[in-house]
C-alpha cells in the first residue's frame, strides 16, 4: 500500500529545496515544511496521539493545516477536516459522531470551545505556521482503521451528512492518475490552492497533489476577496487554475472590469458543479485559454471523469472516465441500460469509497455488489464522453416531463440583470411539481416577473418556464459555493 506521508516524506527529504507552498507571500521549501511536520507529529505523539484515532481539524488552508494532516497519518491515524464556516453545533456533531480523539482550531473558530467541551472532546488552537501549543491529552477512543487517510463529511445526494472514509490507496492512485491524464500538467507547475481543503476537492487536487509529486502550490486560506486572489496568481508565477464555476464567475467580472492576470496561465481546470460554456469563452478572451471541466464526487476520491487536454475536450461536458473509475448508467430502478441511454451514473474502482462511516442503512441504500449510485443523471456519448444533466433529487417532474434545473439556470443567467439562480421543484397537490426560480439580482437592476418570463420564453419550452419567481439577497451554499437546492424545496 502507497501510504501518503511516506510518498510525501520521500519527496521533501529528495528535494528539501524545492518550493513546495507559496503562502501569504512566501514561500516554503519541501525541507521547511517537513520540518514543521515533524515538529508536528512530536506534539500529537505527546498528546498521546496513536494508531487507529481520528483528528479533526477545522483551519483554513494554511502549512499548519497540511503538518497535522500528515503527523496524524505518520501515527496511523486519521484526519477528518470540517468546514470551517459551519456553525458550532453541526461541526461538533459530526466529530462527536466520528469520535475524534482531538480537535485541532484555527483562532478564527474559538467559538467553539465551549461545544467542544459539552460534548467532551479535547480541542487546541493552532497558528498558521505552526504545531498547537497546549500540553493535552488525546481522547482515548480508537474507531479508525488504519489505511484510512481521510474521512469527509458530504451531503452528496441531500438528506443529512454522509461520513466518507478514504483510504491512503484511494488517494493516491486518485491524485496520480489525474497528473497522468491531465495532458497540459507538467513537473514544476504551479497550482492554485484556494478552494478549501477541508472539501475533497481542494484537499486531494489543489493540496496533496502537488505535495506528492513535483508540483508546487499557491495556497491561500481564503478565495475571497478575488483580487487579493489574482495578486496572489501573479506574485507566485502561478500557472495552473483549479477552481469551481463560482470562482471563475468571480474571476471574470474582476478581469472585465479592469483586473488582470499574466498570459502565463496554461490551464484551466473546473470541477464541483456544471460549467456553463458561456464562462469558457469569457475566460478565454481575458485569460487566454478555455476550460478542461471534470467531475467527481467525494466518494470517489474525488475524480471521475475529465477532459484530458484542449485539443481533444468537448465543451458541455466532463470528459471521458479515468481508466481507474468503471461506470455503468441504470434506471432509476438500478436496472443497466444501453450506452447513450440518459440514466443514474454508477461506478466502482480502486479510488471508490467502499461504505459510509458508521451508517449501515446509507451504505446498503448507496452500494451495492461494489458499485456505487452517485445519483447524477448523465448520458454517454458514442467516444465515452460523460454529459452531465442533474441530480436525481434534483429532476423536476412536469405533467410527465423532466426538467434538468441546471437547464433553466444557464437560461435565466444570460438574463443581464440575473446574478445568480438556483431553480428546483415545488409540489402542487392538483398538477404535480412545477418550477421555482431563487434569483439574486444585480444589486442596480431588479428585474420584474414579466421580464424573465418573457426572456424565458425566447429559449425554454413552456413547461420548462419557472412558473414561480422569488428574489432573494443570497442563496444558501455549500463550501464550494454550490447552492444547496434541497434547502430551498425545504423552503
Amino acid at each position: 500500500m502507497n501510504r501518503l506521508d511516506r510518498e510525501i516524506e520521500s519527496i521533501c527529504r529528495r528535494f528539501p529545496w524545492d518550493r513546495a507552498i507559496w503562502f501569504n507571500g512566501v514561500w516554503w521549501s519541501r525541507g521547511a515544511f517537513w520540518e514543521l511536520v515533524e515538529a508536528t507529529t512530536e506534539k500529537l505523539k505527546n498528546s498521546g496521539f496513536e494508531s487507529k484515532m481520528h483528528l479533526g481539524l477545522v483551519m483554513p488552508n494554511s502549512p499548519s493545516f497540511w503538518a497535522h494532516v500528515l503527523a496524524a497519518w505518520r501515527l496511523g491515524g486519521t484526519a477528518v477536516p470540517y468546514n470551517v464556516r459551519e456553525p458550532a453545533n453541526v461541526i461538533t456533531s459530526a466529530l462527536k459522531h466520528v469520535q475524534a480523539s482531538l480537535v485541532i482550531l484555527s483562532n478564527g473558530r474559538a467559538d467553539m470551545t465551549s461545544n467542544l467541551e459539552l460534548a467532551g472532546i479535547p480541542w487546541a488552537i493552532a497558528p498558521y505556521d505552526a504545531p498547537y501549543k497546549t500540553s493535552l491529552e488525546v481522547l482515548d477512543v480508537y474507531p479508525g482503521k488504519e489505511d484510512t487517510a481521510v474521512i469527509f463529511y458530504t451531503s452528496g445526494t441531500g438528506g443529512k451528512p454522509k461520513a466518507v472514509p478514504l483510504s491512503h490507496g484511494s488517494l493516491y492512485a486518485n491524485a496520480l492518475t489525474c497528473i497522468e491524464q491531465v495532458e497540459p500538467i507538467e513537473e514544476g507547475d504551479i497550482l492554485l490552492n484556494a478552494l478549501p481543503d477541508s472539501h475533497v476537492l481542494g484537499f486531494s487536487i489543489c493540496g496533496l497533489l502537488p505535495l506528492l509529486l513535483n508540483l508546487s502550490q499557491c495556497m491561500l486560506s481564503s478565495f475571497m476577496p478575488v483580487k487579493n486572489t489574482l495578486e496572489a496568481i501573479r506574485s507566485s508565477e502561478t500557472n495552473v487554475l483549479v477552481g469551481v464555476p463560482m470562482m471563475y464567475q468571480f474571476f471574470a467580472s474582476a478581469l472585465s472590469q479592469g483586473a488582470s492576470l499574466p498570459r502565463r496561465i496554461k490551464a484551466v481546470i473546473s470541477g464541483g458543479d456544471k460549467f456553463s460554456v458561456a464562462l469558457d469563452e469569457v475566460l478565454e478572451r481575458y485569460i487566454g485559454v478555455g476550460v478542461l471541466e471534470g467531475y467527481g464526487l467525494t466518494e470517489a476520491s474525488p475524480v471521475v471523469a475529465v477532459n484530458k487536454s484542449y485539443s481533444t475536450r468537448k465543451l458541455g461536458t466532463v470528459g471521458p472516465a479515468l481508466p481507474i473509475v468503471e461506470i455503468k448508467v441504470c434506471n432509476f430502478d438500478g436496472e443497466e441500460l444501453p450506452r447513450g441511454q440518459e440514466g443514474v451514473l454508477w461506478i466502482r474502482g480502486v479510488s471508490v469509497a467502499q461504505a459510509y462511516f458508521g451508517d449501515e442503512s446509507l451504505t446498503s441504500t448507496f452500494f451495492k455488489d461494489g458499485w456505487f449510485n452517485t445519483g447524477d443523471v448523465v448520458s454517454i456519448d458514442p467516444d465515452g464522453y460523460i454529459k452531465l444533466h442533474s441530480r436525481e433529487s434534483d429532476v423536476i417532474m412536469v405533467g410527465g416531463f423532466k426538467v434538468f434545473p441546471e437547464e433553466v439556470e444557464e437560461v435565466l443567467l444570460k438574463h443581464p440583470a440575473v446574478k445568480e439562480v438556483a431553480v428546483v421543484g415545488i409540489t402542487q397537490s392538483m398538477t404535480g411539481q412545477i418550477v421555482k426560480a431563487f434569483i439574486v439580482p444585480h444589486f442596480d437592476k431588479l428585474p420584474s416577473r414579466r421580464d424573465i418570463w418573457s426572456h424565458c420564453r425566447k429559449m425554454l419550452s413552456s413547461h420548462k418556464i419557472p412558473k414561480v419567481i422569488e428574489f432573494v439577497t443570497d442563496l444558501p451554499k455549500t463550501a464550494l459555493g454550490k447552492a444547496k437546492r434541497s434547502v430551498l424545496r425545504e423552503g
